[in-house]
């Protein structure tokens, strides 16, 4: 996976700005990665019920008072929404509901939060 986000890095001509790196949930974070980053992308990270809280220690670690987290997830079963519940106790978690594609794909059951 590493080498694929390299690789989309240099198609989009951002080596300049943008940087891979690997951070396995739940361990101190890489010297790579800002201690605070500005933008946090998670998609469908949420299918593992083990590493839900590995996640959700990783994001705490991660978000700063101005940190932006995009969080997209395929509600597969029941408990991906204990995920959220717990984000929710720590996080100000908001559903995007006003997206024009909002309800093609929540009829697919993905769910976009910021």
């Amino acid at each position: 996976m590493y080498d694929l986000m390299v690789r989309n890095i240099e198609l989009n001509d951002l080596t300049d700005r943008v940087k891979a790196s690997i951070y396995d949930w739940g361990q101190p974070t890489p010297a790579a990665v800002p201690a605070h980053p500005d933008v946090i992308l998670a998609a469908d990270c949420v299918y593992f019920e083990p590493a839900f809280e590995p996640l959700r220690h990783t994001l705490i670690d991660l978000i700063g008072d101005s940190t932006k987290c995009y969080f997209c997830f395929k509600k597969r079963r029941r408990a991906d929404l204990h995920f959220i519940k717990a984000a929710k106790k720590t996080f100000d978690v908001v559903e995007i509901t006003d997206d024009p594609d909002y309800q093609t794909y929540a009829r697919e059951n993905v769910h976009l939060c910021v």
